[in-house]
């Protein structure tokens, strides 16, 4: 399923094919959920972690700072718990020139319920 918003399309990525995007490498996953929620609830391999506050102004400061992740091409794949404030998240950036740009559908949450062996 894919949601537009602003004549953009945000792709919902589904939860079973997280493990191949992670093993894939091709993908800047950034989980915008609090430190604390990563402690709490465990993270995404290869997930960097930008709490929701931080991932705007990173975004919002991309073209005067080189090193922002956000200057890339991506693809980029926003998560968060159970997918909403990821397509916050994502929405933010496509607002804000950043192209490529998906969500996990129904976060990490929804990954967590995957049987093992799921791919």
């Amino acid at each position: 399923m894919s949601i537009t918003y602003s004549k953009e399309l945000i792709e919902q990525v589904p939860a079973r094919q997280l493990n191949a995007i992670i093993a894939s490498e091709k993908f800047t996953i950034i989980d915008v959920r609090s430190p604390q929620g990563i402690e709490s609830q465990g993270s995404i391999p290869t997930a960097i972690n930008k709490p929701m506050d931080n991932l705007k102004q990173d975004i919002e400061t991309r073209h005067t700072n080189p090193d922002s992740i956000f200057n890339t091409e991506g693809p980029f794949l926003f998560c968060c718990t159970g997918g909403v404030m990821s397509y916050m998240a994502a929405i933010h950036a496509q607002e804000h020139g950043v192209k490529n740009v998906h969500n996990l559908e129904g976060g990490h949450a929804a990954w967590l319920k995957l049987p093992e062996d799921q791919d």
